[in-house]
């Protein structure tokens, strides 16, 4: 995910009041402004270190992947950090999840995130440029991030529902390495999920970041849509362990049916393989010197296998 997201880079910078849109910051006036940045570059950390009065450690922290989320009020800023599910179609991958991160000096607000958030609404992307008020930007980033789980819940469902369907008609299904490394995300993403709930709860009992008020009556509404999710995820990993439990039994029956069955073979090939053997032997026989023995090997073959042959079918054995 690195490799590839580190070329994507965008940084949009609009006014909140106004909402002109500005190339970069040095064009930007001193004013309460919107900053996205989609794939983090730390070369910019020192100027909106300056310019929004951000630690610089803690602008670096949003490099680590594995960077916990959390709530973090300082004296000049507030800092917020969810983590959200990459795009589990996508096989090539290092991570199930990503840290995303909101910083605020009580008046503007920094956006930074390693991808754009895989999400089935597009438009909650967009929605954050027309609200241009620091408290309904931070809802939009909470109805991103709780979309986004329930965009990747979908696709882990609808693998479950393919992969069951080849359970019953293939012996090693096709499709179970990409259900494997599903089952560790839906891990990953339940993980997640009750991390980012803890920082939701977190705002509720203390909803003021700096000057920005934020409403208890939607944050609430916003813990229950991640409860919804949460539930959705437990459902999800179950479901996927049940599914993985019974291919290992489909799997150990359809093994023994194998076994069984090339047993029955093995029995049916020895009783012409007995017969020819003995008359193989280099020693004198009945019957060595008349032309017709051979025949008549091949008839006794044929009258000792062909019942037991039809008795094995009787039995679903061959």
């Amino acid at each position: 995910m690195s490799s590839e997201n580190a070329n994507i880079w965008t940084m949009t910078i609009t006014a909140l009041d106004s909402g002109i849109e500005y190339e970069s910051l040095n064009e930007a006036p001193d004013e309460p402004l919107l900053v996205e940045m989609v794939g983090i570059q730390p070369e910019h950390f020192p100027v909106l270190s300056r310019r929004f009065g951000i630690d610089l450690e803690d602008l670096e922290d949003l490099t680590d992947l594995d960077e916990r989320p959390r709530v973090q009020i300082e004296d000049d800023f507030a800092m917020i950090v969810v983590r959200v599910p990459v795009d589990l179609e996508k096989k090539e991958r290092e991570y199930s999840t990503y840290p995303v991160g909101l910083f605020t000096d009580g008046d503007s607000l920094l956006i930074m995130k390693h991808a754009q958030v895989p999400i089935r609404r597009k438009g909650l992307h967009k929605k954050a440029q027309k609200l241009m008020t620091p408290p309904e930007i931070i809802y939009n980033l909470w109805e991103v991030v709780i979309h986004s789980f329930e965009t990747m819940l979908d696709v882990i469902e609808d693998t479950i529902k393919k992969t069951e369907d080849t359970l019953q008609a293939e012996l090693y299904p096709s499709g179970m390495n990409r259900f494997y490394t599903l089952s560790s995300d839906a891990v990953y993403l339940e993980a997640a999920l009750k991390s980012n709930m803890r920082v939701l709860r977190r705002l509720v009992r203390k909803p003021k970041l700096g000057n920005i008020e934020l409403d208890c009556e939607r944050l609430e509404e916003l813990v229950v849509d991640l409860q919804q999710q949460m539930e959705l995820g437990r459902i999800y990993r179950e479901l996927i362990a049940n599914a993985m439990d019974a291919y290992d039994t489909i799997v150990g029956h359809n093994l023994n049916r194998v076994i069984k069955t090339l047993t029955s073979i093995s029995l049916l090939v020895s009783v012409p393989t007995l017969i020819a053997s003995l008359f193989g032997m280099n020693v004198i026989l009945p019957g060595v010197n008349e032309p017709s023995t051979f025949l008549l090997i091949l008839l006794l073959s044929l009258l000792i296998t062909t019942p037991l042959l039809m008795f094995l079918r009787r039995k679903g054995l061959v």
